[in-house]
């Protein structure tokens, strides 16, 4: 549930956001024409893009070029609420905002086949750009243009001042999406607690797209190669591996021991528990 989203804009498009909400909370972000920044105040998610899952944690930032994600905000021990802050960086609203003189470290220097996202894990110097931002949020009314020019600015410059050859080698190519492979969309992720609308948002089509391309690649449907794909890696931890059923449930991207269960004793005749006991006798 979300309970404030507040958000400044530029040239008609979102730049500045803060959202604080109830997690659990699953997103679908859809950004082939953007690149951002996000960071957590409070709370923990799983970020998926199309080559891997990352953890992003309070106090921890993603940097993001463009193409689509999927984030999963989990629930905090303690049950409280969650806040994220997200900079929205967009090819004119840069241009925009250097009056077309790009610095020189914004300059394209060709494209490179780099990571999708780079985590930015408690640096110090986005803390405080964070915290500044908070400031603005609380107070919206001294938020004018040149306030939100001068924050997009000042964190431009303070990415590329961190101390990682990664974080400079993507600021050259924010707004080039990487190519991907369906297959190994679909492989990296088949054990992953996504649904079908997930993965099809995650390869950038649209649900109907996604199962006509599935069908034409895997000769079966998505629904069924997924759950036999999961049921063969669970058959195989529980011969080799002294995880509980229920871990293995949740290792292999089954959403609940009860349906895992049921659909293990009509591919393998037997439960998860009794399929092991057989193995090992």
């Amino acid at each position: 549930m979300i309970h404030k989203h507040q958000h400044y804009d530029l040239l008609g498009k979102v730049v500045l956001e803060r959202v604080v909400f109830t997690p659990p909370l699953r997103l679908k972000e859809d950004m082939q024409s953007e690149a951002c920044l996000l960071y957590s105040v409070k709370g923990s998610s799983s970020l998926y893009d199309t080559d891997q899952k990352h953890s992003l944690d309070s106090g921890k930032g993603a940097l993001m070029k463009c193409g689509n994600y999927f984030n999963h905000w989990h629930i905090n021990k303690d049950d409280a609420q969650n806040e994220a802050i997200a900079i929205h960086l967009y090819p004119d609203l840069i241009r925009y905002v250097y009056r077309d003189d790009l610095p020189e470290f914004l300059t394209a220097k060709g494209k490179h086949s780099g990571p999708s996202v780079l985590m930015l894990d408690g640096s110090q110097l986005l803390k405080p750009y964070i915290e500044s931002l908070l400031l603005y949020f609380n107070n919206p009314e001294i938020v004018d243009e040149e306030v939100i020019v001068l924050k997009v600015k000042e964190l431009l410059s303070l990415l590329y001042k961190i101390n990682s050859n990664n974080v400079r080698e993507m600021m050259h190519d924010l707004f080039n999406p990487n190519n991907f492979d369906f297959k190994k969309i679909i492989s990296k992720n088949i054990n992953e607690d996504l649904s079908i609308e997930e993965l099809a948002h995650l390869c950038n089509l649209s649900l109907s797209s996604f199962k006509r391309k599935f069908k034409a690649v895997f000769d079966d449907s998505p629904a069924s190669y997924i759950k036999n794909k999961r049921l063969e890696k669970a058959a195989q931890m529980l011969q080799v591996s002294q995880d509980r059923v229920s871990d293995i449930c949740f290792d292999c991207g089954f959403a609940s021991v009860d349906s895992f269960s049921k659909s293990f004793k009509q591919r393998y005749g037997s439960t998860p528990s009794d399929y092991r006991n057989q193995m090992l006798n």
